[in-house]
């Protein structure tokens, strides 16, 4: 779960290739893709929270986190499970996604599911990756893929 280099860029101005945005429960399947994608992005590409756990903790944390997600990442993966619309970070993240969503700039979104949970503002013609039967390094592939595809 730790993180293989030392950031020396503040995480205000970085602009990650990646956001991911999860329920701590499922810290441990979603450590595992963050360890995949670090191997594949450049240094200061992903963003993981305890990647950057000394310049996160601060006051006013909610509007960092509000800038990192919808205006530095290029695409937030979002780790959906039954408790994730009821968790308060998980809930600030949810609402800047919605808020991508309503922009109309679909491809920065993209969904890993690990149950099949009614949360408000996913439709059931929401595309996504199920987690359940896709490896961690399987969704770091789907990742990568994407990424590739948004640096065309």
């Amino acid at each position: 779960m730790k993180k293989v280099d030392k950031s020396i860029s503040k995480v205000d101005d970085i602009k990650f290739d990646v956001a991911l945005s999860f329920l701590g429960e499922k810290r441990s399947y979603v450590s595992d893709v963050a360890n995949i994608l670090r191997e594949n992005l450049d240094k200061d590409s992903l963003f993981y929270d305890f990647d950057y756990q000394s310049q996160l903790a601060r006051p006013n944390l909610d509007t960092l986190l509000q800038k990192i997600y919808s205006n530095n990442a290029k695409l937030i993966v979002v780790f959906l499970s039954k408790e994730y619309g009821q968790k308060e970070w998980c809930g600030l993240e949810w609402r800047v996604v919605r808020g991508i969503i309503k922009s109309k700039r679909d491809e920065q979104i993209m969904f890993v599911k690990f149950d099949d949970t009614k949360i408000d503002g996913l439709l059931s013609i929401d595309g996504y990756i199920d987690a359940n039967i896709s490896t961690s390094k399987k969704v770091a592939d789907f990742i990568m893929e994407r990424v590739e595809l948004l640096n065309l």
